[in-house]
């Protein structure tokens, strides 16, 4: 009979929320017993929206593990360069481990983990999410049937929008490795790494090569008489593509990241967010003073893999329109599609008709979605969770289940990538 998981947040942020959500779909499921983070703010909002006593709620890890094992499991969604370190002593309480991607910011931080987990057993899922999307689930399902042959080559790219891009990797915290401590194809793209090593199991990554740079931003890029804040004084403030006025308010774009700094003050008026924005919040700043940290906004890798395959995946930063795409060719066949659609076709080789192969799409909205577009990452958040609290209800791996083993591998190929684009060489793994 399946058991109530309870879990413990570790991280009292959108993505241990997001996670954390299922409870209210799935009581029966899932169970918020704990809460741990520094900021008394949060901290309040988290005990006050899942009920937890607060008994159970702690400023940071040290203090949680001084009490006995409570819980089942721990859902990490602290920054990156904190998840190791947080995570160590969980995994040394007996506590099984849901963990934000990248799980590591180095490859020594990588096998630290790895050897942790493996001494005291637990079980450690990465949050990989879009392999529980339909439309990467439903690619996957039909690379295992073999009906395109082997796959020669993946080609897979990811168009961050302009918006996006400046949010959080120009304005936001994910801007520089100085804040952060990983670079844009970490912090960003390792999902995308993940899907296109997760297409390519049955071989490994043997080399990389890769190329990128900060192409848009920068102070020596800045407009000829751009101000220092977009609603203090900058006459360009209702043209520029990256105006805080346009996003932020206008449209109203990424609250949970923009209005952060004024959490608890409670509903918070145009007049008050306008404020902010010409002050002192981060947000409203111009993206060309920002440190970048020789950060890049597009990079290109390309993995040879041990059976001769070939993978690429770019990374674009500041495209119009946030896209996925993704182009699998075998031997007998090819698959093609985009993700935000929810679209793709599978084309096979047939001599015997005119223009040489027969196609099928297949759109994943109509008819409705398994696990559904709705919510986070297409769904994938959601999806996810459940994956998480059935494998530690029955012990069973998924499909589409990213393991701490499984990530090593993505995260490894990552660090290499990285390598290779500051060498300017090619990196064997």
């Amino acid at each position: 009979m399946e058991k109530q998981i309870t879990v413990v947040l570790l991280g009292a942020g959108n993505r241990a929320d997001k996670y954390a959500s299922l409870c209210f779909e799935f009581p029966e499921k899932l169970k918020v017993v704990g809460i741990v983070d520094p900021d008394p703010v949060r901290t309040k909002l988290m005990r006050e929206k899942y009920e937890v006593p607060l008994e159970n709620c702690f400023a940071d890890v040290s203090e949680f593990v001084k009490r006995e094992k409570f819980a089942d499991a721990v859902i990490n969604g602290t920054m990156d360069q904190l998840h190791v370190e947080t995570s160590i002593p969980v995994l040394e309480m007996g506590y099984d481990l849901l963990l934000e991607k990248p799980f590591a910011v180095n490859e020594e931080e990588m096998n630290e983990l790895c050897e942790v987990a493996k001494k005291y057993g637990s079980r450690v899922v990465i949050g990989h999410v879009l392999r529980y999307t339909d439309f990467y689930r439903a690619v996957k399902d039909h690379v295992l049937s073999g009906e395109i042959g082997k796959i020669i080559s993946i080609e897979m790219c990811e168009h961050v929008s302009y918006h996006h891009m400046a949010v959080s990797y120009v304005r936001g915290k994910w801007r520089s490795e100085k804040l952060c401590f990983a670079p844009m194809l970490l912090a960003k793209s390792c999902h995308d790494m993940d899907i296109m090593l997760w297409m390519m199991n049955d071989t490994q990554p043997v080399s990389v090569a890769s190329f990128g740079d900060d192409f848009q931003f920068g102070l020596e890029r800045k407009p000829e008489g751009a101000g220092s804040r977009c609603m203090a004084d900058c006459p360009y403030v209702d043209e520029c593509i990256f105006s805080a006025k346009s996003n932020y308010l206008d449209a109203t774009r990424w609250v949970h990241y923009v209005w952060r700094s004024l959490e608890g003050e409670g509903e918070l008026s145009a007049e008050r967010k306008a404020e902010s924005l010409s002050t002192d919040n981060n947000y409203g700043r111009c993206v060309w003073d920002f440190e970048r940290d020789g950060n890049v906004d597009h990079q290109t890798v390309i993995v040879n893999f041990a059976n001769g395959a070939t993978g690429s995946f770019s990374m674009v930063g500041g495209s119009a329109k946030p896209e996925r795409n993704i182009h699998i060719v075998g031997t007998r066949g090819e698959i093609k599609g985009t993700f935000e659609d929810s679209k793709f076709v599978v084309r096979k080789m047939t001599p015997s008709v005119k223009i040489g192969y027969e196609e099928k799409l297949y759109d994943l909205k109509e008819g409705g979605d398994k696990i559904g577009m709705s919510g986070g990452h297409g769904g994938g958040d959601r999806g996810l969770t459940i994956d998480f609290v059935d494998y530690l209800n029955t012990g069973n791996i998924s499909v589409s289940c990213a393991t701490l083993e499984d990530s090593r591998i993505s995260h490894h190929a990552v660090f290499c990538a990285e390598k290779a684009r500051k060498s300017g060489s090619i990196v064997k793994l």
